[in-house]
Protein backbone atom coordinates (compact mmCIF):
# COMPACT_ATOMS: atom_id res chain seq x y z
CA UNK A 1 0.00 0.00 0.00
CA UNK A 2 1.46 3.12 -1.14
CA UNK A 3 0.94 5.72 2.28
CA UNK A 4 1.68 8.79 0.00
CA UNK A 5 -1.36 8.24 -1.93
CA UNK A 6 -3.37 7.88 1.05
CA UNK A 7 -6.18 10.07 1.94
CA UNK A 8 -4.78 12.50 4.59
CA UNK A 9 -6.87 14.91 6.75
CA UNK A 10 -5.00 17.25 8.82
CA UNK A 11 -7.21 19.44 11.67
CA UNK A 12 -8.07 20.35 14.90
CA UNK A 13 -7.81 17.26 17.59
CA UNK A 14 -11.32 16.67 19.29
CA UNK A 15 -12.39 15.58 22.43
CA UNK A 16 -13.81 12.78 20.72
CA UNK A 17 -9.88 11.79 19.60
CA UNK A 18 -8.59 11.66 23.10
CA UNK A 19 -8.62 7.77 23.83
CA UNK A 20 -7.30 7.74 20.57
CA UNK A 21 -4.46 10.35 20.68
CA UNK A 22 -3.43 9.03 24.17
CA UNK A 23 -3.12 5.44 22.42
CA UNK A 24 -0.74 6.99 19.63
CA UNK A 25 0.92 8.63 22.12
CA UNK A 26 2.15 5.72 24.31
CA UNK A 27 2.93 3.61 21.58
CA UNK A 28 4.96 6.28 20.24
CA UNK A 29 6.74 7.04 22.94
CA UNK A 30 7.76 3.66 23.98
CA UNK A 31 8.89 2.81 20.46
CA UNK A 32 11.23 6.09 20.75
CA UNK A 33 12.82 5.35 23.80
CA UNK A 34 12.49 1.57 24.59
CA UNK A 35 15.61 0.82 23.09
CA UNK A 36 17.70 3.99 24.26
CA UNK A 37 16.29 5.11 27.46
CA UNK A 38 17.32 3.61 30.87
CA UNK A 39 14.46 1.35 32.31
CA UNK A 40 14.14 3.54 34.96
CA UNK A 41 12.82 6.62 33.14
CA UNK A 42 10.71 4.09 30.78
CA UNK A 43 8.96 2.42 33.81
CA UNK A 44 8.43 6.11 35.64
CA UNK A 45 6.55 7.20 32.54
CA UNK A 46 4.27 3.79 32.70
CA UNK A 47 3.56 3.90 36.10
CA UNK A 48 3.07 7.58 36.09
CA UNK A 49 0.78 7.44 32.49
CA UNK A 50 2.08 10.71 31.79
CA UNK A 51 0.78 10.64 28.26
CA UNK A 52 -3.03 10.32 29.09
CA UNK A 53 -2.65 12.94 32.05
CA UNK A 54 -0.94 15.35 29.45
CA UNK A 55 -3.33 14.68 26.42
CA UNK A 56 -6.40 14.89 28.91
CA UNK A 57 -5.02 18.37 29.70
CA UNK A 58 -3.94 19.50 26.10
CA UNK A 59 -5.30 17.69 23.58
CA UNK A 60 -7.09 21.15 22.50
CA UNK A 61 -4.43 22.42 21.65
CA UNK A 62 -3.41 19.63 19.37
CA UNK A 63 -3.73 19.18 15.33
CA UNK A 64 -4.21 15.25 14.41
CA UNK A 65 -3.32 13.66 10.88
CA UNK A 66 -5.93 10.91 9.97
CA UNK A 67 -4.84 8.63 7.04
CA UNK A 68 -8.03 7.04 5.38
CA UNK A 69 -9.85 7.02 8.83
CA UNK A 70 -6.94 6.29 11.38
CA UNK A 71 -5.08 8.79 13.52
CA UNK A 72 -1.38 8.40 12.81
CA UNK A 73 0.07 11.66 14.28
CA UNK A 74 -0.37 15.07 16.13
CA UNK A 75 1.27 18.15 17.16
CA UNK A 76 1.32 20.31 19.61
CA UNK A 77 2.22 23.92 18.98
CA UNK A 78 2.49 25.97 22.04
CA UNK A 79 3.15 29.91 21.45
CA UNK A 80 6.90 29.61 19.72
CA UNK A 81 7.02 25.87 20.46
CA UNK A 82 6.54 22.74 18.95
CA UNK A 83 5.61 21.03 22.32
CA UNK A 84 4.83 17.44 21.26
CA UNK A 85 5.18 16.13 17.78
CA UNK A 86 4.51 12.05 17.25
CA UNK A 87 3.87 9.63 14.78
CA UNK A 88 2.57 6.21 14.90
CA UNK A 89 5.51 4.01 14.58
CA UNK A 90 3.62 2.07 11.46
CA UNK A 91 3.70 5.20 9.52
CA UNK A 92 7.11 6.95 10.45
CA UNK A 93 8.72 7.46 7.13
CA UNK A 94 5.94 8.40 4.91
CA UNK A 95 5.88 12.09 5.14
CA UNK A 96 3.41 12.19 7.71
CA UNK A 97 5.75 13.84 10.72
CA UNK A 98 7.10 15.94 7.90
CA UNK A 99 3.43 17.36 7.37
CA UNK A 100 2.57 17.97 10.98
CA UNK A 101 5.92 20.01 11.83
CA UNK A 102 5.18 21.75 8.91
CA UNK A 103 1.41 22.84 10.02
CA UNK A 104 2.91 23.86 13.90
CA UNK A 105 5.17 25.64 12.54
CA UNK A 106 2.30 27.59 10.31
CA UNK A 107 0.69 28.02 13.49
CA UNK A 108 3.77 29.55 15.09
CA UNK A 109 4.12 31.58 11.89
CA UNK A 110 0.65 32.40 11.63
CA UNK A 111 1.12 33.89 15.77
CA UNK A 112 3.51 36.04 14.96
CA UNK A 113 6.81 34.71 15.58
CA UNK A 114 9.49 34.37 13.47
CA UNK A 115 11.23 31.00 15.33
CA UNK A 116 9.77 27.95 15.98
CA UNK A 117 11.51 25.73 18.84
CA UNK A 118 11.87 22.68 20.59
CA UNK A 119 13.67 20.59 23.20
CA UNK A 120 14.25 16.78 22.58
CA UNK A 121 15.66 14.23 24.50
CA UNK A 122 19.33 12.94 23.91
CA UNK A 123 17.79 10.01 24.61
CA UNK A 124 15.57 9.76 21.19
CA UNK A 125 18.37 10.02 18.32
CA UNK A 126 15.83 9.15 15.99
CA UNK A 127 13.73 12.56 16.20
CA UNK A 128 17.29 14.38 16.76
CA UNK A 129 18.05 13.67 13.22
CA UNK A 130 14.37 14.10 12.31
CA UNK A 131 14.45 17.63 13.26
CA UNK A 132 17.70 18.29 11.94
CA UNK A 133 17.46 17.28 8.44
CA UNK A 134 13.92 19.89 8.79
CA UNK A 135 16.08 22.53 9.84
CA UNK A 136 16.33 22.65 13.33
CA UNK A 137 20.11 23.82 14.56
CA UNK A 138 21.15 22.72 18.42
CA UNK A 139 20.69 25.81 20.34
CA UNK A 140 21.28 24.71 23.85
CA UNK A 141 21.38 21.99 26.39
CA UNK A 142 20.25 20.88 29.81
CA UNK A 143 20.63 17.90 32.34
CA UNK A 144 18.72 17.34 34.94
CA UNK A 145 17.60 14.29 37.19
CA UNK A 146 14.01 13.05 36.26
CA UNK A 147 11.56 11.97 39.00
CA UNK A 148 12.83 8.78 38.06
CA UNK A 149 15.71 9.01 39.45
CA UNK A 150 17.65 9.37 35.77
CA UNK A 151 19.62 11.64 34.32
CA UNK A 152 18.59 13.37 31.82
CA UNK A 153 19.65 15.61 29.07
CA UNK A 154 17.18 17.44 26.78
CA UNK A 155 18.61 19.70 22.99
CA UNK A 156 16.89 22.75 22.35
CA UNK A 157 16.69 23.08 19.03
CA UNK A 158 15.51 25.89 16.96
CA UNK A 159 14.48 26.95 13.26
CA UNK A 160 13.60 30.60 11.64
CA UNK A 161 10.44 30.65 9.89
CA UNK A 162 10.12 31.98 6.34
CA UNK A 163 8.03 35.33 6.60
CA UNK A 164 4.62 35.02 4.47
Amino acid sequence: MNMMASNRNLRPAREEDLERLIDLGRRSWLSAFAQTAPFALIAWWVRKDRVASLYRQHWAEMLVLEENGDLVGLVQPQDDEINGLWVDPARQGTGAGTLLLRAGEEVIRRAGHRRAWLTCSAFNGKALGFYRKRGYVETGRDRELHASGVEVENIRMERALDPK
